[in-house]
């Protein structure tokens, strides 16, 4: 009896130790989202670089936000819970049409916000921007509440900055995430007019469209370049470098545009410049390189915030766990009252 309760638990350490490369999303949007399969596509990238991506997704062609709102199957999987990340992506005219954006978007946002942090109080909720129309043009909609029309707009990129506007606007009001998608279209248009982002319909995604958002939401979701990540035969190696690349940098050089400077998953990264967190998870010490001598008040909590060691240093400090196991949290506060927490496993 007692071998096999130890062998149970070895079996669900065992499971602990890994479970950090595995998250769980839910895309709400429409077909600018199911379009290519995106959620599948970030999924095949994850499995292929090794991490664990489970994903729901409530996606009617069309769907705006406030429809989401009133939609008891998004309510339903949003009260499901246990969701790291909620993804929001509006009907593609909507933001860049001055009316809808204030009356519509904007408490739809909010709405859908309160209530994934609700059900969800570790959720991270994710403004997908979505991009312009390939030759912009006056955009107009009418969802029963009359006719509204938006600018008439010279081109894709001033489409795309209003949309960029808008995205922004409601992850500042809701202290949520953009993932820059739109953004990261836009770059690689710049860089080489050639590409074809856009399907027939001047609309939605083509392939490479959708591919170059999965690299944008792989660099959110798990804080890493995308460059050299996995990409099928729809993709040549040249062309997938390239969108590697543009979403690498649209992410990782806008951090504070995007919101995602309070991203806990991103922190790290975003600090690297003044410490990096070292962690075996099979002995009990943890230690905190500090590179450019801040001081730190370092703290160390198991799951139930309980604290398992701490220390205030503006050098290199190493901490002992004290046998604790499963999931660490680590941290660090400066002295402007900035904090960086990281989640670690202890085996």
């Amino acid at each position: 009896m007692k071998k096999t309760l130890l062998l149970i638990s070895a079996i669900l350490l065992f499971k602990t130790c890994f479970a950090q490369d595995e998250i769980n999303v839910l895309f709400l949007g429409n077909s600018y989202t199911y379009v290519n399969d995106l959620p599948g596509m970030i999924e095949e990238i994850a499995e292929k670089e090794g991490k664990t991506f489970y994903h729901e997704s409530v996606t009617p062609g069309g769907c705006t936000l406030f429809q989401h709102v009133e939609s008891q199957n998004s309510l339903s999987k949003i009260r499901k819970g246990n969701w790291d990340y909620v993804i929001l992506q509006e009907q593609s005219q909507l933001p860049a049409i001055d009316y809808y954006r204030h009356n519509k978007l904007k408490p739809s946002y909010k709405a859908l916000y309160d209530s994934i942090v609700l059900y969800n109080p570790n959720a991270k909720v994710v403004g997908y921007m979505t991009w312009g129309r390939r030759y912009g043009g006056q955009q107009c909609v009418n969802f029963g509440d009359g006719l509204y029309c938006s600018a008439d707009f010279a081109d894709f990129n001033h489409m795309q900055d209003t949309l960029t506007a808008a995205y922004c606007e409601n992850a500042y009001a809701t202290n949520s995430f953009v993932a820059p998608v739109g953004e990261a279209w836009k770059a690689a248009l710049s860089t080489n007019p050639e590409l074809i982002l856009h399907s027939s319909d001047n609309s939605h995604p083509s392939y490479d469209g959708s591919y170059i958002a999965a690299c944008v939401f792989y660099s959110v979701f798990w804080n890493k370049s995308p460059i050299g990540i996995f990409h099928n035969e729809q993709i040549d190696d040249t062309k997938a470098e390239l969108l590697q690349n543009i979403a690498n940098d649209v992410v990782f050089n806008n951090l504070k545009k995007w919101n995602l400077k309070n991203n806990e998953n991103i922190g790290e990264n975003n600090h690297k410049n003044k410490f990096r967190i070292i962690n075996d998870p099979f002995n009990d010490l943890i230690t905190i390189e500090n590179l450019d001598n801040t001081s730190y008040d370092i703290k160390v909590f198991n799951i139930n915030g309980v604290i398992i060691n701490e220390a205030n240093s503006n050098s290199n400090v190493t901490l002992n766990t004290n046998n604790a196991q499963g999931v660490l949290i680590i941290k660090l506060t400066d002295n402007k009252r900035n904090t960086f927490t990281k989640k670690i496993i202890k085996c």
